[in-house]
């Protein structure tokens, strides 16, 4: 009897250790597993002591994690190819658009009826928009590069921004837009021109295609740094989702005066990022405007 209670004693100390072992295990596989949540290539598991059920359970685990890793792989490849293939197409079709454009516009100087320069305006207002939203198609695709150099330089903010408004005063005017713009004293931040440049473009650019009445340009020095507020009219009882308007290819199509690609403030965010700034948009339904408020460090130079 006492022999046989010691051995039903050891049976469960033995058991006891045995759960412990797996216990710990199965703890070692999960502490893992958390460490590899969020990264981009996550590796297999391993098990410090062989325990044939648990390793049956981490080899179903490591194969798991192969096969979300060529996933994730082909999935960059994937993106890869259509950021060059959306670049390819859009530098493609430059060169006809730039051919079709000419010869309509000499087109145009020749002998044409009411009727034929109406139709005639139609084609250009047409090649007009699809050029532009070529352009904005090679420049989304080059700006997805997720590691972008950056070219810092002193800027002085109210010139920079006062220039590129008077160098589009005829696309504004076109629009039917008055502008306010009070340029800053010496606003100086260190940034890169070219994605500042392209920011200030398509704020202005969006307020062109989908604003009305007055365009209001501000540029305000912040802790750190600069904010860029544009704000302008919509049309009586137009709601635009704020939360939206930076959404690839989002349009809200009773806002919208003519077909636009959608890009131009998703691309300002992009950049607006990628300067290590952040973005914002609100809509004043009593004023019956919205504004695009745009936050730009100012970065160390080289």
């Amino acid at each position: 009897m006492t022999a046989l209670a010691v051995i039903l004693g050891v049976l469960l100390l033995v058991t006891a250790v045995y759960l412990v072992i797996v216990l710990q295990q199965i703890n070692g596989v999960r502490r893992q597993l958390e460490r590899q949540l969020g990264q981009d290539s996550p590796r297999t598991v391993t098990l410090s002591l062989v325990v044939p059920q648990l390793e049956a359970l981490t080899a179903q685990v490591n194969a798991t994690v192969r096969q979300a890793q060529t996933a994730s792989t082909r999935t960059r490849e994937e993106e890869r190819r259509i950021r060059s293939f959306i670049a390819d197409i859009s530098h493609d079709l430059r060169t006809p658009l730039t051919t079709v454009r000419g010869y309509l516009q000499l087109l145009g100087r020749t002998d044409l009826d009411d009727e034929q320069r109406a139709q005639l305006a139609v084609a250009l207002r047409q090649a007009e928009e699809l050029g532009a939203l070529v352009d904005r198609l090679y420049e989304y695709a080059y700006l997805l590069d997720e590691e972008p150099a950056l070219d810092i330089e002193p800027l002085d903010i109210g010139v920079l921004v006062g220039e590129l408004l008077l160098g589009m005063t005829t696309e504004i005017e076109g629009a039917g837009l008055d502008v306010a713009f009070d340029p800053p004293v010496r606003l100086v931040v260190a940034s890169d021109r070219e994605k500042v440049t392209r920011i200030v473009q398509n704020l202005a650019r969006n307020a062109v295609h989908h604003g009305r009445g007055l365009l209001t340009v501000e540029a305000l020095r912040t802790d750190g740094g600069l904010e860029l507020r544009v704000a302008n009219g919509v049309a009586p009882g137009v709601e635009l989702d704020a939360a939206r308007l930076f959404d690839r290819f989002y349009t809200a199509d009773s806002s919208r005066t003519g077909r636009t690609s959608g890009l131009g403030l998703s691309i300002v965010q992009t950049l607006t990022e990628q300067l290590g700034g952040r973005t914002s948009a609100r809509q004043d339904p009593d004023e019956g405007t919205v504004q695009i408020s745009v936050r730009i460090p100012s970065r160390p130079g080289p």
